[in-house]
């Protein structure tokens, strides 16, 4: 068969594997959909349904999905542009920011070259590089969660072509300091790629570092803040001639649906609700974490994200269970530097949902 080789390689690929999902848990436990609370994937669940319903509702209203995008794709650049201080030429739009990173990877590598990622972190990195054939070669961060910019670069062979950091930083809930961060895009000789999926709940952006240098990209995200998970809208910032090469040369035609598109130019009419979103889930973390906290067996870690790691002196592969028993999924991230016990991740929510939480995890640690 030809396809033998195929199935072969593919073998040594890691799938994404995100864990039991509200329908799998529903059935095993023989309960209703509803009545499991998923707090696993870091959506915005502080904007309301029925805003989010209102908005597909308006998207489609004004979509004919009988023809392919039009102007959409250069409206929602514009819109994001004014949102952002950037011109809209140095935006490139994608499906996702997965979608994104699998663009940068074929446009800028070949066999031979290899990228260079601050670790822990997004895990759809490694997966598209070995899918490529690419190096990835990781660094850890220090303990504490600290980049520590001159064992970065001292990681760095003649290969290395990219460096990824995701700042804040997905599992740990961190953002890195700004100057260390602006220090590595200066001695990099390659392209140092800053994913900034939760930034709006984070201190800084360097969207504006961007667009004047020479070899720093941006990745940003509707799936958190703007609460567009399910329509799967990226977009990435730089400056303009590295964005119009990818736009005009990589990207491949109506990468994004004309109704998402339409959808994410209308979240940004309603900026001032993100925004008062972000504000609440911000209230609502540092809350968390206190209580988490006071918690005998728990360690909660800061964060500037909409989610929060915990360590725990238990097994946290059982309690992780005792969670799903109690029809609560969380995220499940095992050991992370400076930790010896193994780490969950939750994300944040209206207080009523984090304090079911609250509740079954205090039954699972007994």
């Amino acid at each position: 068969m030809k396809l033998h080789s195929f199935y072969e390689a593919s073998k040594d690929l890691e799938a994404y594997k995100p864990g039991e999902t509200p329908e799998e848990l529903a059935t095993r436990l023989g309960i209703p959909r509803s009545e499991v609370l998923k707090l696993d994937a870091n959506e915005n669940l502080f904007l309301p349904q029925s805003m989010m319903q209102e908005i597909l509702r308006e998207a489609s209203e004004e979509t004919d999905p009988r023809l392919y995008p039009s102007g959409e794709s250069g409206r929602l650049r514009e819109a994001l542009g004014g949102h952002l201080g950037v011109s809209p030429r140095q935006i490139v739009l994608g499906a996702g920011g997965d979608q994104l990173i699998e663009l940068l990877l074929h446009a800028l590598l070949k066999a031979g070259d290899e990228i260079l990622a601050v670790t822990p972190t997004f895990s759809v990195y490694g997966m598209t590089a070995r899918t490529m054939g690419v190096g990835y070669r990781t660094v850890d961060v220090e303990e504490g969660f600290s980049l520590n910019v001159e064992e970065t670069l001292s990681s760095v062979s003649p290969r290395t072509l990219i460096l990824i950091l995701c700042s804040p930083n997905n599992p740990m809930g961190n953002q890195f300091a700004r100057d260390k961060v602006l220090s590595l895009a200066e001695r990099f000789q390659g392209l140092v790629v800053v994913d900034e999926a939760y930034v709006e709940y984070a201190g800084y952006s360097l969207a504006e570092e961007a667009v004047r240098s020479d070899n720093m990209l941006i990745l940003r995200t509707f799936s958190k803040a703007f609460g567009l998970a399910g329509l799967r809208i990226g977009y990435a910032v730089s400056n303009s001639d590295l964005a119009e090469v990818l736009n005009d040369r990589y990207q491949m035609p109506y990468p994004v649906s004309s109704i998402s598109l339409k959808a994410g130019l209308l979240m940004l009419e309603r900026i001032g609700e993100v925004r008062g979103s972000v504000e609440v889930a911000k209230r609502e973390r540092g809350w968390l974490t206190d209580e988490l906290n006071a918690m005998e067996g728990v360690t909660a870690y800061s964060s500037d994200t909409n989610f929060v790691l915990f360590s725990l002196t238990r097994d946290h592969e059982e309690v992780y269970g005792e969670l799903l028993e109690r029809r609560i999924i969380v995220r499940k991230i095992g050991l992370v530097p400076g930790d010896n016990h193994g780490c969950l991740r939750v994300t944040l929510a209206p207080r009523e949902k984090l304090e079911r939480f609250l509740v079954a995890l205090k039954e699972a640690l007994e």
